[in-house]
């Protein structure tokens, strides 16, 4: 109080207007501030959220502000992985998502020269590819006698483990039907 006393008494009388940012000064901006923001927020709450609008953590806007900091926020992160990692020379491990996606990429690329120089190298020079040459019906023939034989081989090894069942009454009394009716 006594300092705006002195401030009115030593000014007033020279003329000079107070626009210096005293603390009450400073003090009143604040609360009229303050005062400003309450009335804004209550006007929000009566004028927007009253009336049925939406505002809250799912608005489009909201939503495109959190989707760009989390990408600044990864941006900063392979920035300080690439700083700091990289930079001091630690292995980053050959596993990750890009790495793999670049050989896998790598491999397509291959295959499809491949499959370009097979069919300007060999298909065009007049040479057959395909399962109908006589090389491969040969070689298929091969596996095939050579499955055959181990068939065979097999069985052979499996009579040598069995023995033929006597002759039961039953099968004697159907032979001899089979003869009779033969000779009828």
């Amino acid at each position: 109080k006594e300092y705006r006393k002195d401030l009115e008494e030593g000014m007033k009388g020279k003329g000079m207007t107070v626009f210096e940012d005293t603390p009450d000064l400073i003090r009143v901006k604040n609360a009229a501030q303050i005062l400003n923001e309450r009335q804004y927020k209550k006007d929000l709450e009566t004028e927007i959220k009253g009336k049925g609008m939406d505002i809250g953590p799912d608005t489009p806007e909201i939503r495109r502000a959190k989707k760009a900091s989390e990408i600044a926020s990864m941006k900063e992160y392979k920035k300080d992985l690439e700083n700091e990692i990289k930079g001091k020379g630690m292995e980053v491990s050959t596993d990750t998502l890009d790495i793999q996606r670049a050989k896998k990429a790598s491999e397509i690329v291959s295959q499809k020269e491949y499959k370009k120089d097979l069919e300007t190298e060999i298909i065009g020079k007049g040479m057959q590819v395909g399962p109908y040459t006589p090389e491969i019906q040969r070689v298929k023939r091969a596996s095939e006698i050579a499955s055959q034989k181990m068939y065979k081989d097999e069985a052979e090894k499996m009579l040598c483990n069995y023995s033929a069942v006597p002759d039961t009454p039953e099968m004697e009394r159907i032979r001899s039907t089979q003869k009779n009716i033969s000779s009828v």
